[in-house]
């Protein structure tokens, strides 16, 4: 059956269809996945929407009454949720979280302790493990404080496999190349939605 291709939702129907912003017509692809849309897919393309979330970050960075009320949400949410107390344990409730981390994921401990003795390159910087096996303990790869915290948002450890998998999509980071080109992502990308989506479950992670 031939598709009357000039159709809207024949386009949809071919596993294309046009974005609303740049007015180009592009494979579903290159569309961002959204359950509430009708063919799945925001009517924005990637492109189109990577732009317009850099405009708004660089625009809202330069608001200060905007970045004060950010700071005022922040802190209240702090305060209320009881931030400090999570965060900052008495000492008799750290240390018993400690020994429960501890007896949890010995094979995290033993890496480091194999690990202890490599210098980071620069002051304050953190080591990271992409894998946490004996024969890789003592390939780390260095990070600043901050990009350390930001990569384990997108990555979720597998005990059984002793290694990292992707939020993205659930892949194991089976070696250190694969590990580094993730990290290279996450530190580049202006769009958090490109590294959340789309987020999947599997079995064995820690």
């Amino acid at each position: 059956m031939k598709i009357a291709t000039d159709r809207p939702d024949a386009k949809i129907l071919s596993g294309r269809k046009v974005c609303f912003k740049c007015n180009t017509e592009k494979p579903l692809s290159d569309y961002y996945k959204h359950k509430e849309m009708a063919d799945g897919h925001l009517n924005k393309c990637k492109s189109c929407t990577k732009a317009d979330t850099k405009s708004r970050a660089d625009l809202l960075k330069s608001d200060s009454a905007w970045i004060e009320k950010e700071r005022k949400r922040h802190r209240g949410k702090y305060h209320r949720l009881e931030y400090k107390s999570k965060h900052k344990p008495a000492p008799e409730v750290a240390t018993q979280y400690s020994a429960a981390h501890r007896a949890k994921y010995p094979e995290k401990y033993a890496a480091r302790a194999l690990s202890q003795h490599i210098k980071p390159l620069a002051k304050g910087t953190h080591l990271h493990h992409w894998s946490y096996r004996p024969e890789d303990a003592k390939d780390v790869i260095e990070l600043s404080p901050s990009d350390h915290y930001t990569i384990h948002r997108f990555i979720e450890y597998d005990q059984a496999e002793m290694m990292y998998r992707k939020k993205y999509d659930g892949k194991l980071l089976d070696t250190r190349e694969k590990h580094q080109a993730w990290i290279d992502k996450v530190l580049s990308s202006t769009d958090e939605i490109i590294l959340l989506e789309p987020i999947v479950t599997y079995g064995n992670a820690a």
